[in-house]
């Protein structure tokens, strides 16, 4: 055995390992649309926007419980605070006195003849204060977060499902443009047989040079849009890898369609779609402009709190000569009402504001909703159109294809021309083609009104 050859067999060996492990499993519509919506940024985002809103809900469920502060103090001075001796007091009878007492029993009894307090110690204490009563603040608060939830969990299902329809849209595409191939290279391999025949009819003398010529210039045309959707199944196989999240798009994609193919006799329902994400928010939006209304007005009504709070504390306080410390433990209970009574004016103005954005919202529920109807019945529209296109362009292929049959019979009895072959061919092939495109237009279509309505 050759060198040569061991190499030839060595780079055929690596061929195939290489080819099996970059193997790729063809990609259905499901596992799509299952990509984009775990590997989707703008769904991801929209998850995690959920989660800040149920944190937010969490940090306000806390208002309804005590709120409880542990607290410390310590110092050490320098000097006492307080250093009182006897010659510091200024009745001189009193001093006098004082000094007389201290001279017969002060040196007996231990005591000094000064009082200094308070050159270090330290308190230690919990407190804890429960509301009662905040003007409502705290519920209306605790329901504004809810709707901060719900809000969230809309525009997440919002944005799950306008992302899914993007990535179906672009598989769609995919899946159009590769059936397109298919038909274009059906067409190239008729041309071919035609080629051979009309090539091997002037050798017979049976035709003239001229119909080879119009052979071989539907060839090139038929060519020329190979490539063209060569260059548009990359561009679209891209998009689709970019709607799931796929990280290779030149290695991607095998797509079969395992659902069953558009049929113009489906029966389609319109619905007004009155329960759709988008309405649900128009409807948070109201009720958010109320709670906020109402927290307003929390701020100009009195706020009344109960808590308890108990301390212990060691203080220096140095009266005999070996040191006197003052261990104090003690507790209370206490009340606090709290009520504004300059802020009324300026509350005045911020509910006067709070109402204008409360019926703005309620303008925009009114309004928004209108278009979100009409959009509705657009899309209804669309998908009418799509479908009756659908039926006419079955109907067009079934006539492009007999057509073609009998003037191929009619071409190879000699009743008809090669250029009026040429032009059934072509019928055929743009027929088929415009089945294709009327067939994925229609899906896309029903999809978007589906996704409107539920």
């Amino acid at each position: 055995m050759t060198k040569r050859l061991y190499i030839l067999l060595f780079a055929v060996a690596i061929q195939l390992l290489t080819g099996t492990a970059t193997a790729v499993e063809p990609l259905t519509l499901d596992s799509c649309l299952e990509m984009a919506r775990r590997n989707n940024p703008a769904v991801r985002k929209a998850e995690l926007s959920v989660k800040r809103a149920e944190e937010v809900k969490a940090q306000a469920l806390t208002k309804y419980f005590p709120q409880v502060k542990a607290s410390a103090f310590g110092f050490h001075a320098l000097h006492p605070l307080i250093d009182v001796g006897i010659d510091d007091i200024g009745n001189a009878s009193v001093r006098d006195l004082l000094t007389t007492l201290y001279g017969n029993y002060g040196e007996a009894l231990g005591l000094q003849n000064s009082l200094n307090l308070f050159q270090h110690g330290y308190l230690v204490g919990v407190t804890a204060v429960q509301p009662v009563f905040f003007g409502g603040k705290i519920v209306a608060g605790n329901k504004l977060a809810k709707v901060g939830v719900e809000a969230a969990k809309l525009q997440a299902e919002i944005e799950e499902r306008d992302q899914l329809e993007q990535a179906e849209e672009s598989y769609w595409l995919v899946y159009g443009l590769q059936q397109k191939q298919k038909i274009i290279d059906e067409a190239f391999q008729l041309l071919d047989t035609l080629y051979i025949s009309v090539n091997a009819a002037i050798n017979a003398g049976l035709a003239l040079p001229s119909d080879l010529t119009q052979v071989t210039i539907r060839r090139n045309e038929i060519e020329r849009k190979q490539l063209q959707l060569e260059s548009g199944l990359r561009l679209a196989k891209r998009a689709l890898a970019l709607a799931i999240g796929y990280d290779n798009p030149d290695s991607l994609i095998i797509l079969t369609d395992q659902t069953s193919h558009a049929s113009g006799s489906e029966a389609i329902r319109q619905q007004n779609g009155t329960s759709t994400p988008e309405h649900q928010l128009l409807a948070l939006q109201v009720r958010a402009a109320e709670l906020e209304r109402r927290m307003t007005l929390a701020d100009a009504l009195p706020q009344l709190a109960v808590g308890a709070n108990y301390s212990y504390s060691q203080w220096q306080a140095n009266i005999l000569r070996d040191g006197l410390y003052s261990k104090i433990g003690n507790g209370a209970l206490f009340v606090t009402l709290q009520v504004p009574l300059t802020g009324w004016w300026e509350t005045g103005h911020k509910l006067r504001e709070k109402n204008y954005a409360l019926q703005q919202a309620q303008l925009d529920a009114e309004y928004l909703g209108q278009q979100l109807d009409l959009r509705t019945q657009q899309a209804y529209d669309q998908v009418t159109e799509a479908q009756a296109l659908l039926l006419l362009q079955e109907k067009m292929k079934q006539h492009a294809e007999d057509a073609y049959t009998q003037t191929l019979v009619n071409y190879e009895a000699g009743r008809a021309t090669i250029i009026e072959l040429l032009q059934a061919q072509m019928n055929k092939t743009q027929a088929q083609t415009d089945l294709s495109d009327a067939q994925i237009a229609y899906k896309i279509h029903l999809r978007h009104y589906s996704d409107l309505i539920w």
